[in-house]
């Protein structure tokens, strides 16, 4: 078996058929899709039922509810293949997307780790509320320097640094790498660690003496939905969402605000517990860790979701210290660019703010499948 595709899904039916049946519908030999369902009561059973008579297919169940990196876990154990591809169940492969990674695979002489690109799309509601369908041509807003081929180590752990700055300048979505079972049993903390397995799995990759190619072919649609990971936690955050995924994040000395953030922080320790010895004297940036969380709260302000009372409350929090560094983050940023960008608070400002390149749809209509299908030359090129 050259590729296992995993699925972990949790009440996902509404979103699940199209994404079952966009790597079902592969013409490739050699792959299978491996279904972990955790636990769900939403119909997603009856929807893989649908397919069950593909021998391709394999469905994990979950009695009870797993944290998303136990339902991770679950899914990677049950698959077989040499090499390992995660989807989420708002995800779609577009068509010829898994013989072109075999392709890209054999011209590239067989890397441990084929990084590739990926269009986004965000459903009705995702970005905002009733907000109609936008997609993205490219998901992730690659520098236009970066390699193409090869990504040497002192290159990989420039990147590491800059996560550890709480900026990327790598996809950490776990759908655009696809990874060998050597590169996976290098990571000696196991392969994926909450609140964030795709994050700390990749980032902890880079630091491996594995070989790296990316390339710029899209082969998925990443898709955002109102139940997806990121979007779960984009508002503020909540108990409610923080539950739904089993995580904590929960930060000692931490500040509140976004989820994400203080989860990106957690990954961060996570990492630096597992791989001391890689990262030498790589260290979580406090002053862009202050930075990222006090341009939450302006954002979340400028969106409505707090009032100036507890902007305020919030900027009095800061030490001194965390004052003095986040200056000084803001003013190496500032120019007349982000002003202009800021001076006129609405939100598709502030959409565009956290989800840049989103642009509206032609047709509001448009299903991601149908966006797939219309971006399906970009399989065999940029």
């Amino acid at each position: 078996m050259r590729l296992s595709v995993m699925l972990p899904t949790r009440n996902g039916a509404s979103l699940l058929e199209g994404c079952v049946r966009s790597v079902l519908a592969q013409e490739a030999e050699g792959f299978e899709l491996v279904v972990s369902d955790n636990a769900s009561d939403d119909g997603t059973r009856e929807i893989l039922a649908a397919f069950a008579g593909d021998p391709r297919l394999t469905v994990v169940r979950q009695d009870t509810v797993l944290s998303v990196t136990d339902n991770w876990d679950a899914a990677l154990a049950a698959c077989r293949g040499e090499r390992i591809l995660m989807i989420g169940d708002d995800d779609v492969l577009l068509p010829g997307a898994i013989a072109r990674i075999f392709e890209l695979l054999e011209a590239w002489d067989e890397p441990d780790c084929l990084a590739y690109e990926a269009f986004g799309f965000a459903f009705p509601g995702a970005l905002a509320e009733g907000s109609p369908a936008r997609a993205s041509e490219r998901l992730f807003p690659y520098a236009e320097d970066f390699p193409v081929g090869p990504l040497e180590a002192p290159f990989r752990r420039g990147l590491v640094r800059d996560f550890f700055r709480f900026e990327f300048r790598f996809c950490p979505n776990l759908q655009t790498t696809v990874l060998s079972r050597a590169a996976l049993a290098r990571l000696r903390a196991g392969v994926f660690r909450e609140p964030y397995p795709d994050f700390y799995a990749l980032y902890a990759l880079l630091l491996q003496p594995v070989r790296w190619v990316h390339v710029r072919d899209r082969l998925v649609v990443v898709g955002i939905s109102p139940k997806s990971f990121g979007r779960t936690l984009q508002r503020e955050g909540s108990a409610e969402g923080r539950a739904y995924l089993g995580i904590d994040t929960g930060v000692e000395g931490g500040l509140p605000g976004s989820d994400m953030i203080n989860g990106m922080h957690r990954t961060l320790e996570n990492l630096a517990e597992d791989f001391a010895p890689e990262l030498g004297d790589i260290t979580i940036s406090r002053s862009n860790y202050v930075y990222r969380q006090a341009y939450s709260w302006y954002l979340a302000f400028r969106m409505g979701w707090i009032d100036r009372a507890e902007l305020v409350r919030r900027i009095r929090m800061l030490s001194a210290r965390d004052g003095a560094g986040f200056a000084r983050e803001l003013l190496s940023r500032v120019n007349l660019d982000m002003v202009r960008r800021h001076a006129r608070p609405d939100e598709e400002s502030s959409i565009a703010s956290v989800w840049a390149g989103m642009e509206p749809l032609p047709s509001e209509d448009m299903t991601i499948a149908e966006f797939a299908a219309s971006r399906a030359d970009a399989v065999q090129g940029t």
